[in-house]
């Protein structure tokens, strides 16, 4: 077996470190993507940029307040209110999601 040269060794090991390090900068990358897309300052922006004139408060309904800014009225038939505390579940549900009790079916 022939000795590999130096530049055999360095194409080798330079091979060896972008195979290591490029799958942890692609998934740092989207990770800092995804932070970005779920940031609420991106969504207030969306939806100042729309007319909407009250920022999104954590309590909010995001889906409801953006289906809002496109002028789609939310549907209140397909949600129940929990008898116990008040939450409101999608009639789908069996159990209120926030105390665990039985809801009206």
């Amino acid at each position: 077996m022939d000795d590999p040269s130096t530049y055999g060794i360095v194409g080798r090991l330079a091979l060896a470190v972008f195979v290591i390090i490029a799958p942890t900068i692609l998934f740092l990358g989207l990770v800092r993507g995804l932070e970005r897309l779920r940031d609420d300052d991106l969504i207030n922006e969306w939806a100042r940029s729309r007319g909407a004139e009250n920022e999104i408060t954590t309590n909010d309904d995001v889906l409801a307040v953006l289906a809002g800014g496109l002028e789609f009225e939310r549907a209140d038939a397909s949600s129940v209110h929990c008898p116990a505390c008040g939450v409101t579940n999608r009639t789908s549900m069996r159990y209120c999601r926030e105390c665990l009790t039985r809801l009206p079916s």
